[in-house]
């Protein structure tokens, strides 16, 4: 049997990367949510355990007012589901948001460089994509300019499924460079 050895800042960006490859590729939507959440919890977790300030409540201001209740609730929508007996009773409903799964993944990235790691190939792409349909345009934000204005209103106001297809010919046509390449696992036989 080959097992593998993962340190937790490397099993959270892997699964930060896959999130953003089923989040473009328009996969399942509760499988994007979980792979996200996953990857999310264990980089707070890090920042905390590291004492780094708390960025959430500040990130929550890139959501509506309407719509902020949902985003801690989300977080622990499918631990219900796999807490749950197999014959249960009572069928439940889950409540996934495309919106609010994003700012995960968003806010995840920025968990990642916190914790001083440089962002792969696949979050850069992410959040130039993020920024870019939420129109967000923080202080000196230097994606973000009167050049750039034109470009991202245009792909704000197209279909989210034209707006995922959009990023993922981003991801898949730009190149990766060598430095930000997939590391392989370290092989550990048990």
């Amino acid at each position: 049997m080959q097992t593998f050895r993962l340190q937790e800042i490397e099993a959270a960006e892997r699964l930060i990367n896959l999130a953003i490859k089923l989040h473009f590729s328009q996969k399942d939507p509760v499988g994007v949510h979980a792979v996200t959440v996953t990857g999310y919890k264990i980089l707070r977790r890090l920042c905390l355990d590291h004492k780094l300030p708390d960025i959430v409540p500040d990130y929550l201001n890139y959501l509506g007012p309407d719509d902020r209740h949902f985003f801690w609730p989300s977080l622990a929508t499918l631990d219900q589901l796999s807490s749950q007996t197999v014959f249960s009773p009572t069928e439940r409903t889950y409540n996934i948001a495309d919106d609010i799964t994003d700012l995960f993944l968003f806010i995840a990235c920025a968990l990642f460089r916190m914790l001083g790691k440089g962002h792969s190939h696949e979050m850069r792409i992410y959040i130039i994509w993020y920024k870019a349909i939420n129109r967000l345009r923080p202080q000196q934000d230097p994606i973000y300019n009167e050049n750039t204005k034109e470009g991202f209103d245009y792909l704000k106001s197209l279909s989210r499924e034209k707006q995922l297809t959009l990023g993922y010919d981003a991801l898949k046509n730009l190149r990766k460079p060598k430095a930000a390449a997939q590391r392989p696992l370290s092989p550990r036989f048990g």
